[in-house]
């Protein structure tokens, strides 16, 4: 009976595994071909830019590309709309999957198509606004559609889209409501100690997903040369993001209200805990050399932050910061004294008044470095929104006798 039984069992043990190993492959078969490339298809390239992100390049999958030669290759000969609207072919080339164009010739398959951008066309960006959640969002669809003469038909499927920039950072648990992300220096396991440079984001830019974060301003700037070059030893990068806003007590923007009395955050010991945890699991990271700094809502942060936890951060770079002075108190503005400063913003920002934030905040404190520019404009002679002065310093423009980045590389405690 017992050895019925046990050939019984040792079956449907043998039937459940099979079972379960065919469920598997049929998930990952469907996991394959949901990701696999489909022909006479587009792949869309984002890019930051100033004013936040753009799609800069397409990369075209078409059955046709025997056809094509090097005289076919001509920017007029395409036709790119997208959302209904023309968009202008400013180069075009053989390419890989990658859109890069390769020097190996047979992995030249693609063919890359990049695309002229401008900060005031809707529908070269990925991003869409929710003016009811105040936050940016993934556009939902990309209708595409390409056209040329050795196309039989326009290619209008859309395959898949993705941002360079961004996958030099990597997602984070945080065990917290709080989502975060960082980029390490190639160098970090050279057994130096490598500064961190903290960046909370402004009120758009909340949620769940660190690719906003990353995007909504130019943040990816933080890892790239131009101002990774201040920090020989290469610096660490953490971003750290709220599902709604920073300035939110016990609901949104509550903060601002004359009533509460309690200028500090309701995510204020979280957001630290997210700092202090990537510390202490990032070895190489040196503890002295901790530099925090945000826009707007991730301005007020940055003030929240230096007010609660004194003597933690080696310096701190309040962007159109959004701490009203009114809130800072003398004994405050001692606590603000014993910190490095160096505040940006501009005179036109009707978002958050320099005469309410940081004009009397620095007249203050006498310590602090001060760019507070005249409006904002970027050296092609584009103005943007005067409160975006974020611009200034993702371009390394914060400048007196040394740049903003420079003098932040040289603060310790």
């Amino acid at each position: 009976m017992s050895t019925t039984s046990g050939i019984i069992i040792m079956a449907v043990m043998a039937l459940l595994f099979f079972v379960i190993s065919q469920w598997k492959k049929k998930m990952i078969r469907e996991t394959l071909e949901q990701f696999k490339e489909k022909t006479n298809s587009y792949t869309l390239v984002i890019e930051g830019c100033d004013w936040g992100p753009a799609i800069k390049k397409i990369i075209v999958n078409t059955d046709s590309i025997a056809h094509f030669t090097e005289q076919d290759m001509m920017p007029s000969l395409f036709t790119v709309t997208a959302e209904g609207k023309k968009r202008d072919v400013t180069d075009c080339y053989f390419c890989d999957l990658n859109g890069i164009h390769s020097e190996n010739a047979n992995e030249n398959n693609h063919i890359a198509l990049e695309l002229a951008v401008h900060p005031l066309q809707t529908e070269e960006s990925p991003f869409l606004w929710n003016n009811e959640a105040q936050l940016n969002e993934w556009k939902k669809e990309y209708p595409y559609t390409i056209a040329h003469p050795k196309l039989q038909t326009p290619i209008t499927a859309y395959n898949d889209m993705f941002c360079p920039q961004t996958t030099v950072f990597e997602d984070i648990k945080t065990f917290n409501r709080l989502s975060a992300c960082y980029y390490a220096p190639p160098t970090y396991d050279d057994e130096k100690k490598h500064p961190l440079i903290i960046w909370l984001h402004g009120a758009g830019e909340g949620g769940s997903d660190t690719q906003i974060v990353l995007l909504g301003n130019k943040v990816t700037a933080l890892a790239e040369e131009k101002i990774q070059s201040y920090f020989p030893e290469g610096a660490y990068v953490l971003c750290v993001q709220t599902p709604t806003v920073w300035m939110n007590h016990a609901e949104p923007y509550d903060i601002e209200k004359d009533s509460v009395t309690d200028k500090s955050s309701q995510y204020t010991e979280e957001c630290m805990h997210v700092i202090k945890e990537f510390v202490k699991k990032h070895k190489a990271v040196d503890s002295s050399r901790i530099y925090l700094g945000g826009c707007s809502n991730g301005g007020y942060m940055t003030m929240n932050l230096l007010l609660k936890y004194p003597g933690y951060f080696a310096a701190a770079y309040p962007v159109c910061e959004a701490y009203n002075d009114s809130w800072i108190s003398d004994a405050d503005i001692e606590t603000l004294k014993k910190v490095p400063l160096w505040f940006v913003a501009a005179e036109n920002d009707t978002t958050v008044l320099p005469l309410e934030h940081i004009i009397p905040t620095t007249r203050r404190l006498p310590h602090a470095h001060v760019s507070l520019f005249k409006n904002v404009c970027t050296e092609d002679g584009t103005e943007y929104n005067g409160h975006w002065s974020w611009i200034y310093l993702f371009n390394d423009q914060c400048k007196q006798e040394q740049s903003l980045w420079s003098w932040l590389a040289a603060q310790t405690l």
